[in-house]
C-alpha cells in the first residue's frame, strides 16, 4: 500500500516536473514574442503623427424665466397689451441635444467649408480639399483596412460598379466622398457637457497641424453658436414673418384707402349732397378701420422684434481655442506595455495548447 502511494507521488512530480520544462522550452517562443511585440509597438508609436489638440469652453446664456415682467420682457408684455407673461415663451435646447447638432448632415457640411492654414501650404485649403488632397491614413489604419476591413472592400469594389439610382429632388443624398469626410470630422472633434457648471468644451485634435486645430475648433463654436440661436429664436421668428406680412399687406390696404378718400375729397369739394356726405364718410371709416388695424399690427410688429431680440442666447468664452505650441503626448510607454501583455499572453496561451495536447495525447494512449 504504501509503495503504491509512492509510485503516485512520484508519477505527479514528474508530471508538473515536464510541465515545468516544457513551459522552459518555450522560453524561446516567449522571448520572441515579446521581442516582436516590442518591435510592433515601437512602429506604431513611431508611425503615429503628432497630433495637436485646441479646446475652447463657453457658456450658453439667454432669458430663463419668461414670465418676468421687468427689462426687454416687460416692454413685450406692455406692448402687447397684457399685464403678465409673454405667450411665446423661449424653447430650451436640451443639452444632450448639442452631440447629435454636432453630427448632424448640415452641421458637417457646413464645417467642410471651413478655410484652414496648412503647413508649406501658401493659400487657406477647406477641410474638404484637406481631406480629399492632403491627409494621409496612418499605418494602423492602413494595416486595419486590408485585415479585418478586406471583405467589406471587397464588397465595396464589387458594388462599385452598380446602377446609381435616379435621385429624386425630395430625397437627401449622401456620397461615399462626403461619407469619408464626415468620419474625419468625428474622429478629430468632441463635446463635452458639464452639467455642474453649465459649460460646453469643444476638442478638437489634429495631426501635424497645430493652427488648423485652432481654426477648426473655433469653427465648430461658430456653427453650433448659431444653431443654438436658430433653434431659440425659431418660435418667435416665425411669429414675426407671420405679423411682418400682415403688417405689409394691410399697410398696403391702408395707403390705398387714404389715397381714395383724398381724390373723393378732390372730385367732390364742392358737393354737399347727403349721398356724397354718406360715401364721404364710408371712405372714411374704412381708412379708419384699417388704421386702427395697421397701427395694431405695428405695435405687435414692434414687440416681437424685441422678442427675438430676448430669446437670442448670448455665449460667454471662458477659454477661448488657442493654437497649442507643442503636441500632444504619444503614451510611448503604455503602449509598449499594451504589446508586451498581448504578447506574454500569446505565448502563454501556446504553452497551454501544447501542455492540453499533450495531456490529451497521453490519455489517449492510456485507452
Amino acid at each position: 500500500m504504501n509503495n503504491t502511494s509512492i509510485d503516485t507521488s512520484e508519477d505527479n512530480y514528474k508530471e508538473i516536473l515536464s510541465y515545468v520544462k516544457d513551459f522552459f522550452t518555450t522560453r524561446k517562443f516567449i522571448f520572441l514574442c515579446l521581442l516582436v511585440a516590442l518591435i510592433l509597438a515601437l512602429i506604431k508609436t513611431s508611425s503615429t503623427p503628432n497630433t495637436y489638440t485646441s479646446k475652447v469652453t463657453f457658456i450658453v446664456q439667454g432669458s430663463s424665466n419668461p414670465k418676468s415682467s421687468g427689462g426687454i420682457g416687460g416692454i413685450v408684455s406692455l406692448l402687447n397689451g397684457g399685464g403678465g407673461s409673454s405667450s411665446n415663451a423661449p424653447s430650451d435646447m436640451p443639452t444632450f441635444l448639442y452631440p447629435q447638432i454636432i453630427n448632424s448632415l448640415n452641421f458637417q457640411r457646413q464645417l467642410c467649408e471651413t478655410p484652414l492654414k496648412l503647413r508649406g501650404v501658401d493659400s487657406a485649403v477647406t477641410y474638404k480639399n484637406y481631406v480629399l488632397e492632403f491627409e494621409k491614413p496612418s499605418i494602423t489604419a492602413t494595416i486595419s483596412k486590408y485585415t479585418i476591413g478586406l471583405p467589406s472592400l471587397l464588397f465595396k469594389s464589387s458594388t462599385r460598379n452598380a446602377t446609381t439610382p435616379k435621385q429624386i429632388d425630395t430625397l437627401v443624398y449622401v456620397s461615399n466622398v462626403e461619407k469619408k469626410i464626415f468620419h474625419s470630422l468625428q474622429e478629430k472633434i468632441s463635446l463635452e457637457i458639464k452639467d455642474e457648471d453649465g459649460t460646453l468644451e469643444i476638442i478638437t485634435t489634429f495631426p501635424n497641424e497645430p493652427i488648423a486645430a485652432a481654426q477648426l475648433t473655433q469653427s465648430v463654436k461658430k456653427i453650433l453658436q448659431d444653431e443654438i440661436i436658430r433653434y431659440r429664436i425659431a418660435k418667435a421668428k416665425e411669429k414675426y414673418e407671420f405679423i411682418d406680412k400682415q403688417y405689409e399687406d394691410k399697410k398696403i390696404l391702408f395707403n390705398e384707402s387714404q389715397v381714395s378718400l383724398a381724390r373723393y375729397n378732390d372730385r367732390n369739394l364742392f358737393n354737399a349732397t347727403n349721398s356724397s356726405l354718406i360715401r364721404k364718410q364710408q371712405l372714411q371709416d374704412e381708412s379708419l378701420l384699417l388704421y386702427t388695424i395697421f397701427s395694431d399690427l405695428e405695435q405687435q410688429r414692434l414687440a416681437q422684434s424685441i422678442k427675438i431680440q430676448e430669446d437670442t442666447p448670448t455665449f460667454t468664452v471662458i477659454n477661448p481655442a488657442v493654437v497649442p505650441t507643442a503636441p500632444d503626448s504619444k503614451n510611448t510607454m503604455k503602449t509598449i506595455i499594451i504589446f508586451l501583455m498581448v504578447g506574454f499572453m500569446v505565448s502563454v496561451f501556446r504553452y497551454i495548447y501544447i501542455v492540453t495536447k499533450k495531456y490529451l495525447k497521453n490519455l489517449w494512449s492510456e485507452v
